[in-house]
């Protein structure tokens, strides 16, 4: 699909204002920055439920209508320009965008009702269940804000850009008297406006943590690997918004996403040797290709002209490497498919426990095709002892958490006896070097099958794979020499991205109350 078509069913989402911004639309590519804020209900609101459940609607709106403000572009920021100019923006200059989300906890808390809670919304389980090996650090809390713009410091002005905040000088019981006749008019009022988050959550929100990411101008993430190849198509499928099948009709094109902050151990890392490396990974470092699309030397070669000073022979190298790379980028296409000849040798080259087979084995062999859409970014923070921490803040959205990314988690990524046996025929050595040795196509013989399916770098004739191809081949994540994996997932949460009401993001949190 070229750009075009691309910019005109972005626009037609953007016009029905039916499903919130951040998800799909607009592309990360243009929203280089990410903030994430975590908020969890003030205790005090539990001591009464319905009447804090007044106080906590209030707000929800307030900050609802904050984001419907921007939306309309009627909130702006001034630039200094490089000629000492002042220049008045809409937030939309940026490109920004915010998006909430909400946990069980929410539901559960401020007691709404059944009817007006999502179906297959649940708390995130602990590291255990979903086959971690280190106890979580972040736990579930009661809702999400997302903030995206190619500016860190615009996501950071619209969470607070007040030096002192004003209060409404009334007592508690008449400001609470206040809120409840706002609430319940239908009249659209100034006087219940908010210039910031941080003003319209502190009357009754905490803040849990927050997470600041971005992501690198050449789409690699900080293992130095290319990142999200194989993303369903943003725009168009059936991957990430809720049907009526799925959910009530008010939560229809609703989508439920998955948090969590993974902490990557570069120094181990770079000590890795690269071809161990991409084989961990299961793409070329130079090209992100899939190993075995092409030779160690071609592929080698490619990834130097790509790099080229030389505008016609990197041109060259480019097209080259997009008419591959576009063979490879759909979710869809399988590792190993007898009828696609112009994939032979692909899986033979790239393990069965490297990081891509494992995260989406492509329906190998009759494998359910579980896909999820993923928008991750790249952080780095002060850590102790001088060192600093960094990894991915890893972001994931579909119809269903269970089929979804949990099913990838536990079934594939975190499964110790991965592959699964009974599910994927042609991982099980003897049955693939049979069928191959029966296929009309040339493979490349099956000393390379036994190189691919057998490799280990610590010896043995079957690779153990653990848990995340990130860490290779693995008992549960820790290696034989006792060594921890690469990566170690810190925790994070669930939450339901509800759809926009009416087209008016300011009601985004009524649809939950009666």
């Amino acid at each position: 699909m070229d750009k075009a078509s691309r910019d005109l069913i972005e626009k037609r989402c953007i016009d029905d204002k039916r499903k919130q911004p951040g998800v799909a639309f607009p592309s990360a590519t243009y929203q280089k920055h990410l903030f994430i804020i975590r908020f969890d209900i003030s205790d005090y609101i539990l001591g009464d439920r319905e009447k804090y459940k007044v106080i906590a609607r209030a707000g929800l709106r307030g900050l609802c209508r904050l984001f419907d403000k921007i939306a309309k572009d009627e909130m702006k920021i001034n630039e200094l320009s490089d000629e000492g100019d002042i220049i008045r923006r809409s937030l939309s200059h940026f490109k920004f965008s915010a998006t909430i989300g909400f946990g069980a906890g929410f539901f559960r808390k401020l007691n709404i009702s059944e009817k007006n809670t999502p179906k297959k919304l649940k708390a995130m389980p602990g590291y255990l269940e979903l086959g971690d090996v280190v106890p979580y650090l972040l736990s579930q809390t009661d809702f999400i804000i997302q903030l995206g713009s190619e500016v860190d410091y615009i996501n950071r002005w619209v969470f607070q850009n007040q030096a002192g905040i004003v209060e409404k000088k009334l007592e508690r019981k008449n400001w609470i008297y206040g809120m409840q006749q706002r609430l319940y008019s239908s009249e659209d009022r100034d006087d219940n406006e908010f210039p910031d988050i941080y003003a319209a959550i502190k009357s009754w929100a905490r803040i849990a943590d927050f997470h600041a990411g971005f992501q690198r101008i050449d789409g690699k993430n900080l293992l130095g690997f290319n990142d999200g190849v194989s993303n369903p198509f943003r725009l168009s499928n059936n991957v990430i918004w809720t049907t009526k099948q799925d959910e009530s009709e008010k939560f229809k094109d609703g989508t439920y996403m998955v948090f969590q902050k993974i902490e990557h151990d570069l120094e181990k890392w770079q000590n890795i040797h690269e071809e161990k490396q991409e084989l961990w990974i299961g793409r070329s470092k130079g090209t992100g290709l899939l190993l075995g699309t092409l030779s160690k030397d071609d592929d080698q070669k490619l990834a130097s002209e790509m790099n080229s000073d030389n505008e016609l022979v990197r041109r060259r190298a480019v097209t080259r490497w997009k008419n591959l790379y576009n063979q490879q980028k759909f979710p869809e296409v399988k590792f190993y498919d007898p009828a696609e000849p112009r994939f032979r040798g692909i899986q033979l080259e790239c393990p069965v426990w490297s990081h891509v087979r494992k995260a989406n084995p492509r329906q190998a062999d009759g494998a359910a095709n579980i896909l999820i859409f993923r928008r991750g970014y790249l952080f780095t923070e002060d850590g102790s002892n001088g060192k600093s921490n960094s990894g991915l803040l890893f972001i994931c959205f579909q119809r269903d958490i269970e089929n979804g990314f949990e099913y990838i988690k536990k079934r594939l990524l975190n499964n110790k006896n991965f592959p699964v046996p009974e599910q994927r025929k042609n991982f099980n050595s003897t049955e693939l070097e049979k069928r191959l040795q029966h296929s009309k196509l040339a493979i490349g013989g099956s000393s390379k099958f036994r190189n691919a399916n057998h490799y280990s770098p610590y010896g043995g004739s079957e690779p153990n794979t653990g848990t995340d191809g990130l860490s290779g081949p693995s008992e549960l994540g820790v290696y034989p020499q006792g060594q921890t994996s690469i990566t170690t997932t810190l925790g994070g949460g669930y939450y339901f991205i509800p759809p926009i009401p009416n087209k008016r993001i300011s009601d985004i949190s009524e649809q939950f109350f009666d």
